[in-house]
């Protein structure tokens, strides 16, 4: 996608306006203090006659500039340093075993509780005890759909008595433990279909994120994986209303940058989702094995379990079970067929 700033002048009037949406995009230097800034900078602003600007900070340096102290040019723009601090906010409540406290968290993050609870507000538009109650439920609607008993589950989920989940997980869920328990009946999931480069996917999502991302040959094959996956839910095709969904994940696995910044609503067993968190963290171009999997999340001899954990992978591309290799490196099985697995795998050394 073009870059709205593909002008000198626009990027001057960018830093003019010391515009934070224009941070990633280049970065400008000053000749006669030789420092390189991101154009939301607040220091003294620079002539134009004396400004330069950079694709990136190696062109920067190339050209003898150094980075600014004051906005951290060589770091990523401060919108980017705010965004993953709450997405590694998000990761610590997630893999807790315990109930977080918004103190405790912002403590382990490095920063005040108001501050944290002001990024959760402009990235995900709630506080952070909002979102900590949310993956509680979360992980209710999980555990209840297991084969234990619907107590146990509510209290395995982190709540301490059945009246504290129906006052709140129940209303999050959007209903009550035993439905649930019946394998999630009374589930609404939209879906809409897609062509990417690699074949056509169906793309479901609950009102939380996406839950499914398949490949198939054709549509009818698609809506039957969908229907066998969510057998008791209620499914709608609803192209207008994730239109923009469908987009971002089109755009995902064209660019697996991008992959990172969908919201996703997957559930599984407590170790599956160990293992697509580990997926997550392999950075595209790179692979990894089941074994060397295994050992990261702390279970080195686990390697045929986390194999199984990958074919059971519901969401293709983004959680990248296609970076799993077999023993030795070797292009073992995928889901969705190895030709489209190493497809993939060469697209992504080059992005």
């Amino acid at each position: 996608m073009p870059s709205i700033y593909d002008t000198d002048e626009k990027r001057w009037q960018a830093v003019q306006a010391r515009e934070s949406a224009a941070d990633g995009s280049f970065l400008y230097g000053v000749v006669t203090t030789g420092i390189y800034c991101h154009p939301s900078c607040p220091s003294r602003a620079a002539l134009k006659r004396n400004t330069r600007f950079y694709a990136n900070r190696s062109a920067a340096i190339a050209d003898g500039m150094r980075p600014c102290r004051r906005c951290r040019s060589d770091e990523p723009p401060l919108l980017e340093r705010q965004r993953q601090l709450v997405e590694k906010a998000c990761v610590l409540i997630s893999d807790s075993e315990e109930a977080v406290k918004v103190d405790a968290l912002a403590m382990q993050l490095g920063v005040s509780r108001f501050h944290l609870q002001k990024l959760f507000r402009q990235f995900l538009q709630i506080g952070p005890k909002q979102y900590i109650k949310s993956v509680r439920a979360q992980r209710a609607a999980h555990i209840l759909g297991g084969d234990g008993e619907v107590l146990d589950g509510i209290y395995e989920a982190g709540y301490h008595s059945s009246a504290a989940y129906y006052a709140d997980g129940a209303q999050r869920l959007g209903m009550p433990a035993r439905v649930y328990k019946r394998q999630g009946e009374g589930m609404h999931i939209r879906y809409a279909f897609a062509t990417t480069r690699f074949g056509k996917i169906v793309v479901a999502a609950t009102r939380i994120g996406v839950c499914s991302i398949l490949f198939g040959e054709s549509q009818t094959q698609l809506v039957e994986d969908l229907t066998a996956r969510f057998c008791k839910a209620s499914l709608v095709r609803d192209r207008e209303t994730l239109q923009q969904l469908v987009e971002q994940v089109v755009a995902g696995i064209e660019d697996p940058s991008l992959a990172a910044r969908l919201p996703l609503d997957i559930q599984g067993t407590a170790f599956q989702e160990k293992v697509w968190s580990a997926l997550r963290d392999i950075a595209p171009g790179d692979t990894a094995t089941y074994a060397e999997v295994a050992a990261s999340i702390g279970k080195p001899e686990a390697a045929r379990a986390v194999a199984s954990a990958c074919a059971a992978n519901p969401v293709a591309v983004i959680v990248p079970c296609h970076r799993v290799l077999g023993a030795g490196s070797k292009l073992a099985g995928y889901r969705w067929g190895v030709d489209r697995k190493r497809r993939l795998l060469a697209h992504e050394e080059t992005h």
